[in-house]
């Protein structure tokens, strides 16, 4: 609609002019996600880097902060590098020259080979992360910048330390991740693992759910328990002993206290009275001969 007004009387009504035929409007490719997503895939516009040990792994600031109150906290405490780095062909070219260059060079780091890689930026502030597996960091990455759907750690200890992280940056999503990876793929091998995690971790639901699963199955239950480092949690051992016990003892509820004295008379009196009827079938059985 496009209003219009007559301008040859002040004052007077506008005509509403109606467009029948509008142009094909494109529609929109990819959303808000999408294009940060992509601008992670194409390594644009990285402004920190999330470093565990010697592993540094770029990132956006705004994404980052995005996900919790604490993990913005964190981000924005984050400092700078301490300095940038020097490689060997600096040492060379820039500083020195002949023997005194040479000696100082072979003692320089030697600068990243162009292996696809992405080069450490020492420009950007640095996130220090207080775990020991950067699989953990990479999970908190490919969450948060929607890179899969799959859920990529090779092992237990790996998946503690994404728990670690869940807890420090108060990620809840994060730690989803991480305890459907408990729930999933339990055995005899790994369940007292899995169980020691849950309670370090005071994932006290799942915990009640994989001791359920041990304790109903006795063959599973008998090799857990016997498990030489069961001895080291006698937490765990006593819990899976307790709840066996209620599980698979006969029921000692008030009726059946009640009703056990009365089986048990009348059992007894089963075996000192015969039947009635016999008696009577036996007499006839005799008066039936003596008459022959």
């Amino acid at each position: 609609m496009i209003a219009t007004s007559d301008k040859t009387s002040m004052g007077s009504t506008p005509i509403e002019i109606e467009v029948a035929d509008m142009p094909a409007m494109p529609k929109a490719e990819r959303n808000l996600a999408e294009g940060i997503k992509s601008l992670y895939q194409t390594c644009q516009m990285y402004d920190l880097n999330l470093v565990v040990g010697k592993t540094s792994l770029p990132a956006h600031k705004v994404v980052l902060a995005s996900m919790s109150t604490a993990c913005c906290e964190q981000v924005r405490k984050a400092p700078p590098a301490a300095s940038p780095p020097v490689y060997s062909n600096q040492w060379k070219s820039e500083t020195a020259s002949g023997a005194e260059g040479d000696k100082l060079a072979a003692n320089a780091p030697v600068s990243p080979s162009d292996d696809g890689v992405a080069k450490r930026d020492s420009s950007r502030p640095e996130l220090v992360l207080e775990i020991g597996s950067p699989e953990a960091a990479r999970a908190l990455l490919d969450m948060v910048y929607g890179l899969g759907s799959e859920y990529n750690i090779s092992s237990e200890e790996a998946n503690k330390d994404v728990l670690r992280l869940a807890k420090q940056l108060d990620v809840p999503s994060l730690q989803e991740l991480a305890m459907g990876y408990l729930a999933r793929d339990v055995t005899t091998e790994n369940a007292l693992l899995r169980l020691q995690t849950c309670r370090e971790f005071a994932l006290d639901e799942l915990y009640s759910a994989i001791e359920e699963e041990v304790i109903a199955n006795r063959d599973a239950l008998e090799l857990v328990a016997g498990n030489t480092e069961v001895l080291k949690h006698p937490e765990i051992l006593q819990g899976l002993l307790v709840r066996a016990a209620r599980m698979h003892r006969p029921s000692t509820t008030p009726e059946s206290q009640e009703a056990a004295p009365v089986t048990a008379a009348k059992r007894k009196r089963e075996v000192e009275e015969p039947p009635k009827g016999k008696p009577e079938k036996a007499k006839a059985a005799k008066t039936r001969t003596g008459g022959a």
